[in-house]
């Protein structure tokens, strides 16, 4: 299949898939639910229902939080999978995001998640030494990332994006469209930490407008696929943050 094909495959099952997205009135009634199990009903009856298969109430906070973070990897998988192959490495890079802050924790000598332990590739990272963490983390597949260990004025997010456009293949015009998409989530995350007139919720309305608009303006790029997954990792991160509200104060199994 040509690349223009494999693009216009793609292109069909994301715009199906974005066609499923929540309107605001659902994310509301998800916000509204009582506990996690009235959480996790009405979770399944919507475009989340994917993610929420596998978390039931009585599970530990740690256990809810990797699946969440399997379900966001199985997602960016299933997406590059779709793309040309050319671009699929640097669509699966984004299934490291979520990691991020927890490398720089680690970088700066924090104390990881009880969760983190059992990651297949964390989780060796942190069973090493913190001398020695630039040199486990070299063996894994986040090797790109080591430098964040090795040099501290390297934050995580800057060494995780000079790898990314690095593994972009030579395509001028997608490359200004990732490019686009890399400064509106910078402008988001500068706005979440410094907040002024506008609501976080107010924020991140405004990224998902301009990731839609990505989206539809660059429908056989690779954009469409990181502006779609964009898209769905905040639902995901919506959907995290009301589970974990709710584990928080739910007792786990007797």
């Amino acid at each position: 299949m040509s690349g223009a094909a494999q693009f216009a495959y793609a292109q069909a099952r994301l715009q199906a898939r974005l066609g499923e997205s929540m309107p605001p009135a659902v994310q509301e009634q998800l916000h509204a639910a009582r506990d996690l199990a009235s959480l996790l009903t009405a979770a399944r009856s919507t475009a989340l229902r994917r993610y929420a298969a596998r978390l039931a109430p009585g599970l530990d906070p740690h256990e809810l939080e990797r699946h969440l973070r399997a379900e966001w990897v199985a997602l960016v998988d299933e997406v590059a999978r779709w793309q040309p192959g050319e671009w699929q490495a640097s669509i699966r890079w984004l299934s490291w995001l979520p990691s991020l802050p927890l490398l720089q924790k680690l970088a700066r000598g924090g104390r990881p998640p009880a969760w983190a332990r059992n990651d297949p590739w964390l989780g060796r990272v942190i069973a090493t030494e913190p001398a020695l963490r630039a040199a486990a983390l070299a063996v894994t597949p986040l090797r790109p990332l080591r430098a964040v260990f090795e040099t501290r004025e390297r934050d995580a997010a800057a060494a995780w994006l000079v790898h990314w456009r690095a593994s972009w293949p030579r395509k001028p015009a997608a490359a200004l469209a990732l490019e686009r998409i890399a400064r509106d989530v910078a402008d988001c995350d500068a706005s979440l930490r410094e907040p002024a007139a506008r609501t976080s919720r107010d924020t991140l309305r405004a990224l998902r407008h301009r990731l839609l608009r990505t989206f539809r303006r660059h429908p056989l790029s690779p954009a469409a696929a990181v502006a779609f997954l964009l898209l769905e990792g905040l639902g995901l991160l919506a959907l995290r943050g009301e589970v974990m509200r709710r584990a928080a104060i739910e007792p786990g199994p007797s």
